[in-house]
């Protein structure tokens, strides 16, 4: 052996060699391949990927295995977080408050090992064609992984409803590159500010009478009243009355919500970047967040005006997040708004009848420039009435 020649190059990772631990759910192993992989080759940007994939699939697994275990109703209200199709558990074990606050926490700690993951990979031409369609996960912590769990389910049932695979599309494939890099870690940000406005507040006295409306594993006053099997319309209704109506919260821990206006904020900036690198492309292979000159694997159509349209969204998002426009209440008159960047920075108590009224609007109003009813407007033109769908697909 010469010394100083060079070592001999390490092939990049490719899609086939991810490909069998997504379509069979073994996404443990495949974290351990892919960090195994990047101690010998620390640059394989599409190892990076892979890792930062699975480890957030993994954190939705764990999610769902924990909701699993504490016996989610398959008939609950489909509110945040407990929207994951998770299969009947007949022996559900008993969750307590703290027990369900430790379970937020845990989703929100594992989306921040996702973001970390995914915030490595530094290759502009990253690319990574997954099977998204074909992805399996164990939703309910048996150590198998059934047909009947994909992640495409995941999905579906929690972002787009409409958004179903017919027999050609079972495989569903998409070209994963850099802009979904920044689509992934948004996502993460966004839950994650979601989770942190909720264990921000102190919300036992509602879990204790309402979480029974989720859980069979739960002691609950409501075991004690009489349910109208022949008229399930009307215990939906009453809980759902008394669900609104214990929506009146003390704040707990109020630096969360400072933590989660920042996450808005990082998620703000992740979705330009998003479309800094989408509107670069030149290529048309498989896009999932699509230019206005490639092909969209979904229904929905992206032009030049709809990019425009979402940039001006962001720029308002962020401009109301830092205070810098004010939010209009219906019974505010004049030029006085809701300055939202208070409500995170100074929370009080959450009282959402309070705020449909107003009366939980008054320590935070001030005179200022409001976001005007022409944005909305524009937005509802320039996205064909669909503006929410849009959303939760650009993220």
């Amino acid at each position: 052996m010469v010394l100083g020649s060079a070592l001999p190059a390490v092939a990049e990772t490719t899609a086939s060699d991810v490909e069998p631990f997504l379509v069979e759910g073994r996404i443990d192993d495949g974290i351990a391949a892919m960090k195994t992989r990047l101690k010998t080759a620390p640059t394989d940007a599409e190892a990076q990927y892979a890792l930062g994939i699975f480890t957030t699939l993994e954190a939705v697994e764990n999610l769902s295995q924990n909701l699993h275990k504490y016996g989610l109703r398959p008939e609950s209200p489909r509110i945040p977080f407990m929207r994951l199709p998770v299969p009947l558990n007949p022996n559900p074990e008993k969750l307590t408050y703290a027990k369900w606050r430790g379970i937020m926490q845990q989703f929100i700690d594992d989306l921040g090992v996702a973001d970390a993951e995914l915030s490595k990979v530094d290759d502009p031409d990253v690319k990574l064609k997954l099977p998204v369609g074909l992805i399996r996960m164990d939703l309910n912590g048996d150590g198998k992984s059934e047909d009947e769990e994909t992640f495409w389910k995941v999905f579906t049932a929690v972002a787009w409803r409409a958004a179903k695979l017919d027999e050609d599309q079972q495989r569903f494939e998409i070209g994963f590159d850099k802009a979904d890099v920044h689509w992934l870690i948004g996502y993460t940000h966004l839950l994650r500010a979601m989770g942190e406005a909720y264990l921000a507040y102190d919300t036992e006295e509602f879990f204790d009478n309402t979480a029974a409306i989720f859980f069979s594993g739960i002691d609950s006053p409501l075991a004690q009243l009489k349910a109208d099997q022949r008229n399930a319309f009307m215990d939906q209704f009453a809980d759902a009355i008394l669900a609104i109506h214990m929506v009146n919260f003390e704040v707990a821990e109020p630096q969360r919500m400072e933590a989660a206006r920042q996450h808005l904020l990082t998620m703000i900036s992740h979705s330009r970047l998003v479309w800094e690198y989408c509107t670069q492309e030149t290529d048309d292979d498989r896009e999932w967040i699509p230019n206005a000159k490639q092909t969209s694997l979904t229904p929905l159509t992206v032009n030049e005006a709809r990019i425009q349209g979402w940039a001006m969204f962001l720029d308002e998002a962020e401009m109301v997040l830092e205070g810098e426009k004010l939010l209009p209440h219906w019974r505010v008159p004049g030029e006085r708004g809701i300055n939202l960047k208070r409500v995170f920075t100074e929370p009080t108590r959450f009282d959402l009848v309070g705020w449909a009224h107003g009366v939980s609007a008054l320590p935070y109003l001030e005179e200022g420039s409001k976001v005007s009813p022409d944005t909305a407007r524009t937005l509802g033109q320039t996205f064909g009435g669909r503006f929410t769908v849009f959303a939760i697909w650009f993220q």
